[in-house]
């Protein structure tokens, strides 16, 4: 019955995005040049700590038919640790397709990865960070879509999304060292799951705000694909304000409030004799299964809320560092636009309209905790700066952030808040 009330409503949502005439809210959309296609052809260079590098080629094209909708395509290779053979991805994304009307969209995605490692810590904001454990799989494939109804101008949006994969497990790699095989990596084979939510958009403008506000409430059901994992949901909630301080608005400051909880549905079970090794064979080998069963009982009674560390919260961290049942961050970011202009350009493989130079400093403070009386305790810190780089149609970011564990460089499209 949930499920048919949450389809019905849906299908209302969508008729009412498609036949309702498009009117601001309390702030008026700020006029822009129009949208013209454009496209990018872009070398791809990164590392994932302690695992592997990678390099590739990337593609976007924007801005088709003067809509939103952009197809991107990303191929990369590396040599993988753990493996024998190299580390392969392969991406296609196409975002905003119109369904009818622009106001209906639907977003589509595949990924193909071959070989491939992932990091695992400890929960908790006091948790080690050379704690690590690197789940490995030698093939994963996902794929998802989205389908969003918008209305007012693109203001106020709604949208339901579902993914699913499947994985072939390979092995896990503990702290010191030692490989094990996949009978105790404990990776789920068959990882799916779904998310839905409403997003108030109430500024001057979607892809680069100096003015107004933001709210988005969203829900991620986590449904459990075997005994030892528990069945969740995370709720997110994420409010952002624009205030212009310079002339012109020529700087903006922005600031962030984010929550995020999850609550269990109904808890798995661990199977105690899987996490069992020869001590003889492989001295202390025992003790590494005893601490990565502890780690399992966990999971499988406890859900996970939104992660900290990474592009969009304490950029100053590694990737999902900290994660527990609860979430809170809170940052400030100014932004000051150094440069602006309308300056089209064509070189065959990189073609489109520069629009400015914008430099950043920041400042966030999060943590993450077991329940919700912590939840404003023991916070980490995270500040930096960063150089944006700003087209009609994507805003490529390069930030530089620093926390009590060193410092991570993010190079990503789109702002963090």
């Amino acid at each position: 019955m949930r499920t048919i009330f949450r389809g019905s409503l849906f299908v209302l949502l969508c008729y009412f995005a498609w036949s309702s005439s498009a009117q601001a809210l309390l702030f008026e959309r700020r006029k822009t040049f129009d949208s013209e296609i454009a496209w990018f052809i872009y070398p791809v260079v990164g590392s994932i700590p302690g695992v592997q590098d990678f390099y590739g080629l990337g593609g976007t094209v924007s801005g088709i038919g003067g809509s939103e909708s952009d197809i991107t395509a990303i191929s990369l290779r590396g040599k993988a640790e753990y493996f024998d053979d190299d580390f392969q991805i392969d991406i296609l994304s196409i975002f905003d397709i119109p369904l009818f009307t622009e106001r209906l969209t639907f977003t589509w995605f595949s990924t193909k990865i071959r070989n491939v490692a992932w990091p695992e810590g400890q929960r908790g904001i006091d948790s080690d960070p050379d704690s690590m454990y690197y789940l490995l799989a030698s093939k994963v494939e996902a794929s998802g879509g989205e389908l969003s109804a918008n209305i007012f101008d693109n203001q106020l949006e709604a949208y339901y999304g579902y993914t699913d994969a499947a994985v072939k497990p390979y092995g896990l790699v503990d702290p010191n060292g030692t490989f094990y095989n996949a009978q105790n990596a404990g990776i789920i084979e068959s990882p799916r799951g779904y998310r839905y939510g409403l997003y108030l958009d109430d500024t001057d403008n979607r892809r680069d705000p100096r003015i107004g506000y933001r709210f988005q409430y969203e829900k991620w059901g986590q449904p459990s694909s075997r005994e030892g994992n528990s069945e969740y949901y995370q709720e997110d909630f994420n409010l952002s304000g624009y205030i212009p301080v310079l002339s012109e608005n020529k700087g903006v400051l922005v600031l962030n409030q984010f929550f995020g909880s999850s609550t269990v549905l109904k808890k798995g079970t661990v199977d105690q004799s899987q996490f069992v090794c020869d001590n003889t064979a492989k001295p202390g080998c025992q003790a590494i299964l005893n601490e990565l069963y502890a780690r399992r009982v966990a999971e499988a009674e406890n859900g996970k809320a939104t992660s900290l560390g990474g592009t969009n919260r304490l950029r100053g961290y590694r990737t999902n560092r900290f994660y527990d049942s609860y979430t809170n961050f809170r940052g400030v970011e100014f932004r000051w636009y150094v440069h602006e202009v309308q300056k089209a350009f064509n070189y065959i493989l990189e073609k489109g309209t520069f629009a400015g130079l914008q430099l950043a400093l920041f400042y966030e403070e999060g943590t993450v905790s077991p329940d919700k009386g912590s939840l404003w305790k023991n916070m980490r810190t995270s500040y930096g700066a960063g150089t944006r780089f700003l087209f009609n149609t994507i805003i490529v970011r390069i930030d530089r952030g620093f926390g009590e564990e060193g410092g991570q460089t993010t190079f990503f499209v789109g702002y963090p808040f």
